[in-house]
């Protein structure tokens, strides 16, 4: 229906609104310039059905009804398109000017508002000092907060009256503004500063970690939280060099080591955090030809763990010692033809860790098995890719080791599960 042409009409309500209160509803209405007329014989050019109708008044609405007086509707179809068409700016500032607490919370409350105006009106309310669950208003509004945005909501309704109802909205929300806003609600902002339970602490590493925290909200959390906030930030992998700095000026150990594992570190504060962590620099750092020459020597060990490392560097590698060879062969990220060098190579410690590498094909794994099954059967069948048949025939092992492997490997098919679960020595195992 349109509503908009009932601009200088009259309309009747039988019952009370619900969303809105009589007061606000009666508001709105007036800003439409829509007439709400008590006698039910005027010219009214809607009937809506609200809630408590009584008995008197639910006669004369299915006769009104019978009488095709004019359209008939529920009051939460009227209410919502109210509701959507509120003046923002004005209901805002009208507001703040009075800070009539309990007309806030009612539009708090109120299912039928857009989202964005909840979330400017949230940024108004009064927490009087206590966290989102410590009085009856602030559960009421926290629990409005979550029900409205928690995804399935009706599957876990009671996730709207605790901590954790905060926090697994934050995991499944992707909205900036909804999660720059709960950053800075006092509650949280509170436990920045003054230290918190277990379950807001959960909350407040959910957002240094989400990936939608503005700058904005990182930088305050980098000033206000604690280490533990703090180190999660330096984990993130969308810092600018701006942050990184700040994070780096802290001077602060912990921090700096977690940083040198951020593989997104821009160089700059690679090459200062190199000088005391070298090893973590080599393993994770972005790699160009002048920072791995810089390395190469003392620390090509870890060089050949980085997941960035060309295949003219995969290659260079290939001429160390043993250990780096083996290094080499657990990066998943090494070229074919470097693979292949390395299975090529015969040792079993390499092929031991190309066999866990998830570039192991399943016919090179049929070959390692029919050359060497006695060497490489653990770890043969702990591969997800290994075959059916050669899975089978493992099974026969009296090696325990290689029992445990099948009994984990999801790819072990289930009549050996179900035996696997009759031995006591494998029964945690089966997955």
């Amino acid at each position: 229906m349109n509503f908009d042409a009932l601009e200088n009409r009259n309309i009747t309500l039988f019952g009370k609104s619900r969303a809105l209160s009589a007061d606000e509803f009666a508001m709105q209405l007036q800003n439409h310039n829509i007439r709400l007329v008590d006698d039910k014989d005027a010219d009214v050019a809607l009937i809506i059905e609200g809630r408590l109708v009584n008995p008197i008044e639910q006669d004369r609405l299915e006769a009104l009804y019978e009488a095709r007086v004019a359209p008939l509707i529920e009051i939460a179809e009227f209410e919502k398109w109210l509701c959507n068409s509120i003046d923002a700016p004005k209901l805002l500032m009208s507001l703040k000017l009075s800070g009539d607490r309990d007309r806030l919370m009612g539009y708090l409350q109120n299912p039928y508002i857009p989202n964005d105006l909840f979330l400017r009106l949230l940024k108004l309310y009064n927490w009087e000092g206590a966290g989102f669950f410590e009085s009856d208003d602030n559960r009421d509004i926290t629990a409005a907060l979550i029900s409205r945005f928690y995804e399935n909501i009706e599957r876990n309704h009671n996730v709207q009256y605790a901590n954790m109802g905060i926090m697994h909205l934050l995991h499944q929300s992707s909205d900036a503004e909804l999660t720059e806003t709960i950053a800075l609600l006092a509650p949280l902002q509170s436990a920045l500063k003054e230290g918190c339970d277990n379950s807001t602490q959960k909350i407040l590493n959910a957002i240094a970690l989400h990936p939608s925290a503005s700058k904005n909200v990182l930088k305050q959390w980098l000033k206000k939280g604690n280490d533990e906030i703090r180190m999660l930030i330096a984990m993130r992998h969308d810092l600018d060099l701006d942050i990184q700095q700040y994070l780096l000026n802290l001077n602060n150990g912990i921090i700096n080591e977690t940083l040198s594992l951020n593989p997104s570190i821009e160089q700059a504060v690679a090459l200062t955090l190199l000088q005391t962590f070298p090893e973590n620099i080599a393993k994770h750092i972005k790699l160009d030809e002048a920072l791995y020459r810089h390395l190469f020597e003392a620390y090509a060990l870890e060089l050949a763990q980085n997941p960035t490392l060309t295949v003219e560097m995969q290659q260079e590698l290939l001429e160390k010692g043993e250990d780096v060879r083996a290094a080499l062969a657990g990066n998943a990220a090494i070229e074919a033809v470097v693979f292949q060098a390395l299975f090529e190579s015969g040792k079993a410690g390499v092929l031991r860790r190309l066999i866990s590498n998830p570039l192991m094909q399943s016919d090179k794994l049929k070959l390692l098995f029919e050359k060497d099954a006695e060497t490489f059967s653990a770890d043969i069948a702990a591969n997800v890719k290994t075959e059916i048949d050669i899975l089978k025939k493992l099974s026969g092992s009296q090696d325990v080791e290689v029992l445990l492997a099948l009994a984990k490997n999801p790819s072990t098919p289930v009549e050996l599960l179900y035996q696997f679960q009759l031995d006591r020595r494998l029964e945690r195992a089966v997955k």
